[in-house]
């Protein structure tokens, strides 16, 4: 995990690396150290500094790509940071790592069963909603009758689909979707994922 260029996914966080006894975040992308140091050098805006000593908690949920961490910026400022990684499975492991270098008190916590339950009905209940709206439509040309470009060209695709599956088979497909999204659903209620907190 040291000094390697960690790609995120954030608006505001780009790049995350790890140096010595120090993390950096970058909201430019970086690829190359030569950059990286330059950039420093220069005291660029575009990367925060927190020392790993002001660093006193590591949080994340093992299904998440976010990696929460409770630091404190070089000038002494406290500072909530959320980084967003491209997989789970590397947030876990950033986590891990950092909570373990720093020598933090590890504790386990299976998430509350109600916040991802309530989200993955939702995803359900629009699943079913635009089943329903879609596979019944008699007239597929009043999904391109919007008053922007964008729901036009929404309803351009929709149209499309519609169109090229016909009403029988977006019910199918539709029905599909929902009764995957049904399995994801009781899946993660019954196998709730694990809440993993590093402090001191």
């Amino acid at each position: 995990m040291e000094n390697q260029f960690i790609g995120l996914e954030g608006n505001l966080s780009k790049t995350l690396v790890l140096q010595d006894s120090v993390l950096y975040v970058s909201s430019n992308k970086v690829s190359s150290s030569e950059k990286f140091q330059k950039s420093l050098e220069k005291g660029s805006r575009s990367i925060s500094i927190y020392p790993l000593e002001g660093i006193t908690e590591v949080f994340f949920n093992e299904r998440s790509e976010t990696l929460k961490l409770q630091a404190r910026e070089e000038d002494g400022n406290s500072k909530n940071l959320s980084l967003k990684f491209s997989e789970a499975d590397q947030a876990s492991a950033f986590g891990t790592y950092l909570g373990e270098r720093l020598n933090l008190s590890k504790s386990l916590q299976k998430e509350a069963q109600l916040k991802p339950l309530l989200l993955n009905l939702l995803y359900v209940i629009i699943a079913v909603g635009a089943t329903y709206l879609l596979g019944t439509l008699e007239d597929t040309n009043t999904l391109t009758d919007g008053s922007s470009r964008r729901s036009r060209s929404r309803g351009a695709i929709l149209k499309a689909i519609v169109d090229t599956l016909g009403q029988t088979g977006v019910i199918i497909l539709g029905s599909l979707v929902s009764l995957f999204l049904i399995y994801r659903l009781y899946k993660r209620f019954k196998n709730p994922a694990t809440e993993v907190q590093y402090h001191k």
